[in-house]
Formats: structure tokens, C-alpha cells, sequence
């Protein structure tokens, strides 16, 4: 069967399946069966894990190569209309992806043809929102140059329309090798691209024009993870149809964002440039890995959960089971790169930033609790109880922001400890509440895989 659609077991499955004799008892059958989901979720984190450091080395390596190329106003421009396009770009984190993913068998070419609609109508508006974001930095600023750079970042998701529902037809098939290879060839070559053009003097325009370049890269490879054309049904839903569960969600990525960028603009307002440098610094430092991980994570997990989003007690038997399996020992990585800034940051950024030490530690111990957190997410979106999350998410984005306001008035070192303990508190209590939420009394032994 094509990928996205009525699941056969390849050969790796099949081997285990095949040793299990007739006469075995049930009871081993589906033990055996929900071995194997847990193997293929830690293959795939690993999978995913790995293209992430393969990313953030090669930026690592053109981040070097552009500092001696760039001159500051270079960057200043490409960071205006960068920033600019990620916050739009908030609005392609819609939940249509997901809809897709935890679809059941009998209704997927329906969902798959109203979603390929909403994809067009809302990947339309993001480039008309580009345009209109350059026009007005362009005059804000007084550099014309804005416009043409924010157009060039809009034009790329124009080319989504025609691989979004074949990406997220290979995410519900859980082949993350597949979406992996594509994440990792398509930055690399970004990359390399902005090496190229930044050797060559195009400025500023290295930085962007790549975005643009390798978006064909990315479409190339998800059809060829994906090569049949989806099935889309005559008789799509009415978008409106979708909102219930997108738009909920759509508001928790609005959320995040704030969370991700309003602590710097805080910080920024309230100590100066120099704190924010500082701040800036220890966050890259002590959470690169963090968020390698825990991307990781959330994109595996969704398709594992949502493949028995239907089924409560098998939902919750696949949640526990990924807690121990790779949630924790995620949380552990996390713990043990803490208790390490004091030998790496040193050593790898050299003593003038010795200071921050403290700092970056604390802000790894802010990120322990986070795989708990981010799981406990794709557990009420495959259950599609995303309106739980908004509310959960407006909580600990008024507590977090509002707590590292408090406590900056003393200095940035209580404002970084008030996000740790605000973080470590909410997201372990999301998470009890999150299961309970969901899984009821469903008990955590369950026969996960029997149906799978």
C-alpha cells in the first residue's frame, strides 16, 4: 500500500511477527507487537535527532563564514526580514498537518482534499502578508532593499501547496528517515548556498535568497518519499470544518512564539542591550541541544500517538510507554549537559564568557522538564483536545513571561531562575493533568499494538 494509506508492516515488522507461533497466547502477540511501536518510535527519534545535529553543525559552520564576510548592517537587515517571515510564518503551524495525520482510514481522502484547499487559501495569505510586512519595513527602515529580501522569503511557501499533503501523508506512515533526509538536505544546501553567495558579495541577500532557492529541494524530496499522487476525495469538507481542532492550535504555536521571543524583549527593555547580549548568549548555549531533542521528539511522537488516537486505552499503554522510553532519557541528556556548562562553556566559548556559566546551567535546568511538557502536548493534540492546550498554554505564557518581568527587577539572575521554576512547576503538572485528562483511568499496561 502507498505510504499514508492502510498500513503493511515492511520486512523489519514482519520478522518479529513471523517467529510468533499460532499457538501463542494473545496476550504475547500484542506484547510482541507493542515492542516493535517502541522500537520504531526510538528509530525515529534517533533518525530526527540526528538530522537536527547534522543542521546545527552546518550552521554552526556558516555562521563562522558569514561573521567574517558580513559587515554588521548585512546582518541587521537579513535578522529585520528574517524575524519578520518567522513570525508570519506562525500562521503555516495551523493544525491542517495534523488533521491529516490522525484522520481515520475511512475519512482520509476527504480530510486529505479539504486540507490540500486550506493549504492553498492559507499559504496565499502568507505571501500576501510577506509583501505587505516588506512595504512597511521597507519604509520604517528606509531601505528599500527590505521589500525585495521579505518577497523572496514569502515566494518560498507558494511552492507548499504541492507537497504539504504528501509530506504529512509520509509523517502519518511514522517514516521519519524519510523526513529527516529531506529536513537535512534541504539546510545543508541553504547553507552551502549561503557560503556560496556570501563569498561571491551578494550581502545581506546570501542570508535570504537561499530560502528560496531550496524550496524546490524540499518539494523533490518529499515526492519521492511520497511519489503516488494523493488521493483527494470529490466531496471536501468546507474549510470552516477544520477549525475546531486547527484553530486551537493555531493559537498555541502563537503562544509559543510569544514565549520564545518576548523573554529576550523583556530582558532587552528592561536591562539593556548588554543584559540581552548576555542573555542571548547563555540561551543559545545551554538550550541548542534541548531543542534538538525535543524537535525531535514532538515529531516523532504526534503520528505514534495519533495512529491510536481512536482507541483510549491503547492511546494511553503508547503514551506511558514512550515516557519511559525515550521521554525521561531525553529529560536526563538535558540534566546531564546542565551539570556540564561549567566544563564546556569555558572551553568551547572560551573565558571571556566563563561568567555566564551559572546562567547557562540554569537555563538547561529550565529545559529539563520540557520533553514532559512538549509530550504531553502531542497527547492532547492526537486525542484532539487541542482547545485544553490553548488554555494551558495562554497559563504558562501570562505566568512565564509575567514571572521574568517580577524578577528582572532584581537582576537577570532571578529572572532566569523564575523561568526555571515556573518552567520545571507547570510543564510536570501539565503533564499529570494532561494524562489524566486524557487517559482517564485507562490502565497503563494496557494492550498497546494488539489493533495497531
Amino acid at each position: 500500500a502507498p505510504p499514508g494509506r492502510a498500513r503493511t508492516p515492511d520486512k523489519r515488522e514482519a520478522a518479529p511477527g513471523a517467529r510468533i507461533r499460532t499457538g501463542q497466547k494473545p496476550q504475547a502477540r500484542a506484547t510482541g507487537r507493542a515492542r516493535l511501536h517502541g522500537d520504531r518510535l526510538v528509530r525515529n527519534i534517533g533518525w530526527y535527532g540526528l538530522a537536527e545535529v547534522i543542521v546545527r553543525l552546518s550552521r554552526l559552520v556558516t555562521t563562522i563564514l558569514l561573521a567574517r564576510l558580513l559587515l554588521p548592517a548585512d546582518f541587521g537587515i537579513a535578522a529585520i526580514a528574517l524575524t519578520a517571515s518567522e513570525l508570519i510564518r506562525v500562521l503555516a503551524s495551523n493544525g491542517i498537518g495534523q488533521t491529516i495525520i490522525r484522520a481515520r482510514e475511512d475519512e482520509l481522502d476527504v480530510v486529505c482534499a479539504t486540507a490540500q484547499r486550506a493549504i492553498r487559501m492559507i499559504t496565499a495569505a502568507i505571501f500576501v502578508l510577506h509583501i505587505v510586512a516588506g512595504a512597511l519595513l521597507a519604509y520604517a527602515y528606509s531601505r528599500p532593499e527590505l521589500m525585495a529580501m521579505t518577497a523572496l522569503l514569502g515566494l518560498a511557501f507558494l511552492v507548499m501547496p504541492f507537497g504539504d499533503v504528501r509530506y504529512f501523508l509520509v509523517m502519518r506512515a511514522q517514516r521519519m528517515r524519510a523526513i529527516a533526509g529531506v529536513t537535512a538536505v534541504q539546510v545543508i544546501a541553504d547553507n552551502a548556498l549561503t557560503a556560496i553567495l556570501a563569498l561571491s558579495g551578494f550581502g545581506a541577500l546570501a542570508v535570504v535568497l537561499p530560502k528560496l532557492l531550496t524550496a524546490p529541494i524540499w518539494l523533490a524530496g518529499v515526492r519521492r518519499a511520497h511519489p503516488e499522487a494523493p488521493r483527494l476525495a470529490a466531496d471536501a469538507r468546507p474549510i470552516s470544518s477544520m477549525f475546531g481542532y486547527a484553530g486551537p492550535l493555531l493559537v498555541s504555536e502563537v503562544l509559543a512564539t510569544m514565549r520564545g521571543h518576548g523573554d529576550k524583549l523583556i530582558v532587552g527593555a528592561m536591562l539593556g542591550i548588554e543584559a540581552l547580549g548576555v542573555y542571548y548568549f547563555a540561551f543559545n548555549a545551554g538550550l541548542g541541544l534541548s531543542l534538538s531533542l525535543t524537535n525531535a521528539l514532538n515529531t516523532s511522537l504526534y503520528p505514534h500517538l495519533a495512529e491510536v488516537a481512536h482507541r483510549p486505552a491503547e492511546l494511553a499503554a503508547r503514551f506511558d510507554k514512550a515516557l519511559r522510553s525515550t521521554v525521561l532519557v531525553i529529560a536526563g541528556l538535558i540534566a546531564l549537559q546542565a551539570a556540564a556548562t561549567f566544563l564546556y562553556v569555558p572551553l568551547v566559548f572560551g573565558e571571556r564568557w566563563a561568567f555566564a556559566t551559572p546562567l547557562v546551567a540554569l537555563l538547561c535546568l529550565s529545559a529539563v522538564s520540557k520533553p514532559l511538557g512538549d509530550a504531553s502536548v502531542q497527547l492532547l493534540r492526537a486525542s484532539g483536545r487541542t482547545g485544553d492546550e490553548a488554555k494551558a498554554a495562554l497559563v504558562f505564557t501570562v505566568l512565564q513571561l509575567s514571572m521574568l518581568a517580577a524578577a528582572l527587577t532584581t537582576s537577570l539572575t532571578a529572572g532566569i531562575i523564575a523561568l526555571a521554576i515556573v518552567a520545571l512547576s507547570f510543564q510536570t503538572g501539565f503533564a499529570i493533568w494532561a494524562r489524566a485528562r486524557v487517559c482517564g483511568g485507562a490502565p497503563a499496561d494496557a494492550t498497546e499494538g494488539a489493533t495497531a
